[in-house]
């Protein structure tokens, strides 16, 4: 949505934005649900507590009727569907009506699809569907961003639906083996990672002969980011050894962490930046050994791979959208959330390495970044419906 306000990551704009540069011609279409006013109202008044629990974006401003605009010369149809109940499906009839304001927009720019994908199931599992049926010769694709269990739930066609997905693209392998396990190995799938800009790309040669005591961690400070275990557990790795920790981050967690490190007593090694911009973090994050953020819940997660581009020994969620990415002990390593004690334990583990293995697991790392740029996933996105 082309609205400043907006505090999620842009995924999708990432991929079509190098499709653009690729020589593709894309078009984008954005279905926002569109709830009663008096929704809105209640998402401003607890906006930090909507996302503090659940990690979701709270809109606030959603217009009511459709728009075009473009984001960076990528021309976008934005849409609102009106719904009274979240995590449900749309009604028919403005299902219908969404679909005929994409087709004339389709039709008065003779605009022919050669791949159609979505990203969320809702709607746009569906959508694919009736697309097929207006463009059969066309190849759908249809993304992932949680495991599927919920498809059956939202739609009662789903076989018939899901038939008409020609490729399927998981957000990880942990999505992807959970699907696979409920509905099997479909014909032809593949992992649809983001990725970094290339600028981010900036390989340091560490240098760990003085060992790992300068922490960070990046990203927003809500409860399931799990920051306070990581306090925890450096104040019972180094106890009153040297060590940092940098904090850039906001949210509603925050009040909670600041007396947290009151209470363990390490105000002087804790250091809170604030919400900065994603380049300027990246500046924060060169300067740490190791970058750790063990969410309870990550579908991916792309400043683990900023971490990593810069040589970071990076720990990150086992089972969650990084795992597969990371190899426990290869390129970074992996810790259960919410269990402070195995944190604690790894975080041990990783300060007695020698300096070596140290510089082995951050150079492969940096490797693992250098094909995960905005660019390379893009290309294997494409190729991979093509």
């Amino acid at each position: 949505m082309n609205d400043k306000t907006y505090e999620g990551t842009p995924v999708c704009h990432f991929f079509t934005r190098e499709w653009v540069k690729m020589g593709y011609n894309v078009k984008v279409v954005h279905f926002e649900s569109l709830f009663p006013r008096y929704y809105y109202w209640i998402g401003k008044l607890f906006k930090k507590l909507i996302q503090a629990k659940t990690g979701c974006v709270a809109y606030t401003n959603t217009p009511r009727k459709f728009q075009r605009y473009s984001v960076d010369n990528i021309p976008v149809l934005f849409i609102p569907i009106l719904k009274y109940v979240p995590h449900t499906m749309f009604t028919p009839k403005r299902i219908r009506e969404a679909l005929n304001i994409v087709l004339n927009d389709l039709k008065s720019s003779s605009f022919e699809p050669d791949i159609i994908t979505g990203h969320f199931l809702l709607p746009q599992l569906q959508m694919l569907y009736l697309l097929k049926q207006e463009f059969p010769r066309a190849k759908t694709c249809m993304v992932l961003h949680s495991d599927g269990l919920a498809i059956p739930r939202l739609y009662k066609e789903y076989q018939q639906l899901m038939n008409s997905v020609d490729v399927w693209g998981f957000r990880s392998k942990a999505f992807q083996h959970s699907f696979e396990s409920m509905y099997g190995k479909q014909e032809k799938e593949f992992v649809c990672y983001s990725g970094i800009p290339e600028k981010y790309i900036v390989p340091i040669k560490r240098n760990f002969s003085k060992g790992i005591y300068r922490f960070v961690f990046v990203g927003s400070l809500y409860k399931l980011k799990r920051v306070g275990d990581t306090l925890k557990a450096l104040k019972n790795v180094f106890g009153e050894k040297e060590f940092s920790f940098d904090i850039v981050g906001d949210g509603a967690e925050k009040e909670n962490l600041y007396s947290l490190v009151k209470e363990l007593g390490v105000t002087k090694q804790v250091h809170f930046h604030g919400q900065l911009s994603r380049d300027k973090a990246q500046d924060i994050i060169r300067q740490a050994d190791c970058f750790v953020m063990v969410s309870s819940r990550e579908a991916f997660g792309l400043v683990y791979i900023e971490a990593m581009a810069k040589g970071c020994i990076t720990i990150a969620t086992k089972g969650q959208g990084i795992d597969g990415v990371i190899v426990h002990g290869e390129n970074g390593f992996l810790c259960e959330s919410e269990n402070v004690e195995k944190l604690i334990i790894l975080i041990k583990q990783i300060v007695s390495l020698p300096s070596l293995e140290l510089q082995r697991i951050s150079d492969n790392a940096v490797s693992v970044a250098k094909n995960m740029t905005d660019r390379k996933v893009a290309e294997h996105y494409i190729h991979s419906i093509i």
